[in-house]
């Protein structure tokens, strides 16, 4: 795994023949729930995969973007990828998952899991991208406050966020 931050305010496609999967969760502090969003796109920014989620409220911040950095590397392994370059606004995560070393955080057993996951795909990045970067998965996770609990997409995304993946693809 290496890790590098984006250098452009927006999202771009992979250049090779690899998966980007971007994440990201949205607080709900009226109702201490929180949602996770996940969009995994190829080469040519089609959308191979999204999901959306309704979770409690985790203890922090940091704890509901782990679940939402795990989120997408499950996903990604449930639809049988093996190239995935995963982006994310959660420095903190992005780091904790790089390092390899026992993270003692409250987020730390997670972070293992990350780990664990990503070592049955064939090749992983893990890199910060600026908000501007992750609109996608932002709509997404936000989207989970009024949608059913757990909602996926293959190959497709929801009509309300298509406006999103075409803006940034075009």
């Amino acid at each position: 795994m290496t890790s590098q931050a984006s250098t452009q305010p927006y999202w771009s496609a992979p250049t090779q023949t690899w998966y980007k999967a971007n994440f990201d969760s949205a607080l709900f502090s009226s109702t201490d729930a929180a949602g996770l969003g996940v969009v995994i796109r190829d080469n040519v920014g089609a959308v191979i995969g999204a999901l959306s989620m309704h979770i409690p409220l985790p203890q922090s911040v940091a704890t509901m973007k782990a679940l939402a950095c795990s989120r997408v590397v499950q996903f990604a392994v449930e639809i049988s990828l093996h190239e995935v370059i995963f982006e994310g606004d959660a420095a903190v995560v992005i780091q904790a998952v790089k390092n390899r070393e026992a993270d003692q955080s409250a987020h730390g057993h997670i972070v293992g899991d990350i780990q664990d996951q990503v070592s049955l795909l064939a090749f992983s990045e893990f890199c910060f991208v600026p908000h501007s970067c992750n609109r996608v998965a932002d709509a997404l996770a936000k989207r989970a406050r009024t949608g059913p609990e757990f909602q996926v997409w293959l190959e497709d995304c929801p009509e309300d966020i298509a406006h999103l993946v075409m803006a940034e693809v075009s």
